[in-house]
């Protein structure tokens, strides 16, 4: 057994600067060993690569509402109000260069690295964009297939965004690589300057796409915008048009302006009238996704997952010889960042559950199962499935081995028990290309001479540039910055330092999980012998 040669374990290092805040420095270790028994004698059944949380990001998009999140900056005094927003990431400009970096780093794996099987195809958990919108949708399908892409928007030679230097943009609460370490977020964090990287970001580069086979799941932020609110004919006209969200007003009540964004729903947009706007240049192409579009590109994508051309279902099910993947959407449409099954298609799965009997299941979603409370339907529509009756049907069959899921940015690992506790399956959760640590995994299933099942699972790392010590001084030349690998670099550095993760639940430990959530042998009796 060999560990995958990305497989270095990335350790970041905090210090405190004269300032009195914390900074972060990263330095690359060698692999972590896999933690649990290992198989003596193992007959491969399906290994897949699990990349999840993408969020392919218009940064420049007029419907985002990054300026929401440094209420739960560290040096603000509504910190413990607001422990997390989420709606903004000093490196969120980088997200084509990223998924670029993982997809190299995806295709350089031609076996399981555990147990030798051909790599059966690539599972990609949700949220594949971070908006709703269409252009976000267009790089993400040109980053999976192969093909020239560009983060440019709007006006594609003026950086019109948060960590732009146009006029429109001076707002010293955001990272700005062009700007002096003596701005905010250098002085206070440590943020690297890095002369020209805002411009270079929007650049045009050429995408490897993806070698192997790839089927995509359904999440909140491919359907939401901002993950969490359904969109209306007037935000349509919002996201194409020339005014961009970018504060709230003085004597706004910040309880009226955040209490619309719920994690169940209904969710909608703050009151227009509590928040301030700027012109930027307007782009058509970011109009929000329907269902369809969503379906449509992945059912022509050269390989077939299931899905019905122009329908708006986007759960589906494969077989890979003896093992059943299923496929469910669990985003609630009707708001709320949470998850649910549609009652629809929670027939579908129990009449499916019936039918695989003879295969080993394994499920997989955006939300992982405890996220599946988000009730919120509107009146007429029938009452969608939660954690609790999900948990119940699944738990009268044995042959499910694991449910693979994202959502929360994080690697984890656990072992939902049926209600009877002597039997059950695996969670796997795997970590975001937006956040720290970016990294995906491949999970490899097995079967032994001794009646068990065994799951390896190892994360490994975008082949983004060794640049954390380069970066932090301020010595990134010209030539360096046309490097994509080098910009995914940077922005694996600036993860680690985003200053709302030094502490609390949305650390970087708590992102990075513990060694048992990253490389693990799983083992379960062989519900098919």
């Amino acid at each position: 057994m060999q560990h995958l040669s990305t497989n270095r374990r990335l350790v970041f290092e905090r210090s405190l600067a004269a300032n009195g805040f914390t900074r972060t420095s990263l330095r690359a270790e060698g692999g972590e060993p896999i933690i649990g028994e290992a198989p003596t004698a193992v007959t491969p059944i399906a290994s897949f690569i699990h990349l999840s949380d993408l969020h392919v990001c218009d940064a420049k998009s007029p419907a985002r509402v990054e300026f929401l999140d440094r209420f739960a900056d560290p040096d603000y005094e509504t910190r413990a109000q607001f422990e997390y927003v989420g709606t903004y990431r000093p490196q969120e400009f980088l997200t084509l260069q990223v998924v670029e970096a993982m997809v190299q780093a995806a295709n350089a794996i031609e076996a399981g690295p555990l147990l030798g099987g051909a790599i059966d195809g690539v599972l990609i958990t949700g949220d594949v964009i971070d908006n709703g919108q269409a252009n976000e949708l267009e790089w993400y399908k040109t980053l999976m297939d192969g093909g020239r892409v560009s983060s440019a928007s709007g006006d594609t030679e003026v950086v019109e965004a948060a960590h732009g230097s146009h006029p429109n943009f001076t707002d010293d609460h955001y990272y700005k690589p062009d700007a002096p370490e003596t701005d905010r977020a250098g002085e206070k964090w440590g943020m690297p300057q890095v002369n020209g990287l805002a411009q270079v970001a929007q650049e045009e580069f050429f995408a490897t796409g993806l070698a192997h086979p790839w089927f995509a799941i359904h999440g909140n932020h491919d359907a939401l915008l901002q993950g969490t609110v359904r969109p209306t004919e007037e935000l349509q006209e919002f996201v194409v048009g020339d005014q961009k969200l970018n504060g709230v007003k003085g004597d706004a009540d910040l309880m009226q302006v955040f209490e619309p964004f719920q994690e169940v729903g209904p969710a909608s947009y703050p009151d227009p009238s509590l928040l301030t706007t700027i012109t930027v240049t307007p782009d058509e192409n970011r109009r929000f996704v329907e269902m369809s579009d969503w379906v449509n590109i992945h059912q022509d994508c050269g390989h077939d997952h299931g899905l019905s051309s122009g329908t708006s279902v986007a759960y589906w099910t494969r077989d890979f010889g003896q093992l059943r993947v299923i496929a469910l959407d669990t985003v609630n449409e009707w708001g709320g960042w949470q998850g649910c099954l549609d009652r629809t298609q929670f027939v579908w799965l129990r009449e499916l559950l019936k039918n695989s009997t003879d295969k080993y299941v394994v499920l997989t979603s955006h939300h992982p199962m405890q996220d599946l409370f988000n009730p919120f339907k509107p009146e007429g529509v029938a009452e969608p499935a939660l954690t609790a009756e999900v948990a119940e049907l699944l738990g009268g069959y044995r042959n499910i081995v694991a449910w693979v899921s994202g959502h929360v940015h994080d690697h984890n690992i656990s072992f939902a028990k049926s209600a009877k506790g002597d039997w059950g399956f695996w969670q796997i959760r795997t970590g975001s290309h937006m956040d720290w640590p970016q990294q995906s995994r491949v999970i490899e299933f097995g079967k032994t001479e001794d009646g068990r099942i065994v799951i390896g699972t190892q994360v490994f790392d975008h082949a983004g540039s060794d640049v954390f010590t380069l970066a932090q001084a301020g010595e990134t030349t010209d030539e360096l910055l046309t490097d994509v690998l080098h910009l995914a670099g940077i922005s694996r550095i600036i993860a680690a330092n985003d200053w709302q993760r030094f502490e609390g639940g949305n650390s970087l430990e708590v992102l990075e999980g513990t060694p048992a959530d990253r490389n693990a042998w799983l083992w379960l009796a062989d519900p098919l012998a």
